[in-house]
Formats: structure tokens, C-alpha cells, sequence
């Protein structure tokens, strides 16, 4: 025997069944409108990053601060140094540069890893300090290099090789500052 509670609960579920399944078809046209918007958007914005990101390299390329990936490795084992990855996000854009110098001791700031660092709070300084002295498009000594073609399995084994500790070649990653959070008044 069933009470009259429980009775009154299943009317309610089978209405409510029933209006959520009509809110869901009214729905599809408007997630359809939206789908239509958005995939133009993405695009044009892929777009416009793409062409800062090749303006950054024809200004690079004519002041002498870029080079390719094997001149690059070359680099990296022969004059040592660090590797700057200028991350984005996770999915990209990335930037790399080289500078001769050893990042880790003439870093005036701590170093944290990307993950952190792209939250800001108390590691904007080491952002900055590093946009400023190295991988600003007008005035930093880091020379930019060319990734383009080369598969992630080698960007990713050269990683692998270079520590923090080791004696010559170095890597770093930083958020650029055009990522981290703003504050209030800025």
C-alpha cells in the first residue's frame, strides 16, 4: 500500500521531467546561435595572436635577436646559459628566448614554478624584473628562438637536460606579465 505522499512525489517528478525536457529543446536554438558566434571569434582571435606573434619575430629578426633551434642547441651545450619559456597558457602561445646568463643567481626575486607564478601575489616582481631586463621586445638582452616545425618530444628533451643546478645550461619558465591578474587601480 502506498501512502499518499509518495504518490504526490512521483506526480511532481513526472512534471518536472517533462518541463525540463521542453527547457532543454527551447535550448538548442540558442546553444546553436552561440556555437555560430563562437568559432568566428576563436578564429579571429587565433588570428590576431598569430599576427603579434610573427610582428614580435620580424622585429626580433631585425634588431639580431633571434635565432633557430639547431643554433639554438648549439648554444645551449657549447656557451651554456638559460632557456626562458614565456608561457601563455598551458595550451600556448609559448615564447622561447636564450640569454648567456645564469637566470637563478642574478635573479634578484624567487623563482616559482609557471603554475604559481601566472597567479601573481608576491611573484609579479620576478615577472617584471624578467620582461625588463630580458624578453622585452625593446630593450631586453634575450634572443628569441625559433620553435616552429620542431616537435614537442625535442623542446621537451632539452628541458629534461637543463636543471636549475646544472653548471651550464639552465631553463626557466615565466608568465608573461600581459597574463597575470590585475589589480585595482592599475
Amino acid at each position: 500500500m502506498q501512502m499518499p505522499e509518495s504518490q504526490n512525489l512521483r506526480q511532481q517528478k513526472r512534471g518536472t521531467g517533462a518541463f525540463a525536457w521542453l527547457l532543454g529543446l527551447l535550448m538548442v536554438p540558442f546553444l546553436f546561435i552561440g556555437a555560430c558566434f563562437a568559432a568566428p571569434y576563436v578564429l579571429v582571435m587565433r588570428w590576431r595572436q598569430q599576427r603579434r606573434e610573427d610582428k614580435l619575430k620580424s622585429l626580433m629578426k631585425s634588431q639580431g635577436r633571434f635565432m633557430g633551434w639547431a643554433e639554438f642547441q648549439r648554444t645551449m651545450w657549447e656557451s651554456g646559459g638559460t632557456c626562458i619559456e614565456e608561457r601563455f597558457s598551458a595550451k600556448g602561445p609559448v615564447r622561447f628566448w636564450w640569454t648567456q646568463e645564469n637566470v637563478y643567481s642574478e635573479s634578484p626575486h624567487e623563482i616559482i614554478d609557471w603554475f604559481t607564478m601566472r597567479k601573481g601575489g608576491r611573484f609579479v616582481p620576478f615577472v617584471l624584473w624578467c620582461r625588463e631586463r630580458y624578453t622585452r621586445a625593446d630593450g631586453g638582452s634575450a634572443i628569441m628562438v625559433e620553435t616552429w616545425g620542431v616537435p614537442k618530444k625535442e623542446i621537451y628533451a632539452l628541458w629534461a637536460k637543463c636543471r636549475p643546478e646544472s653548471q651550464r645550461a639552465r631553463w626557466v619558465e615565466v608568465a608573461p606579465p600581459e597574463i597575470l591578474p590585475r589589480r585595482a587601480g592599475q
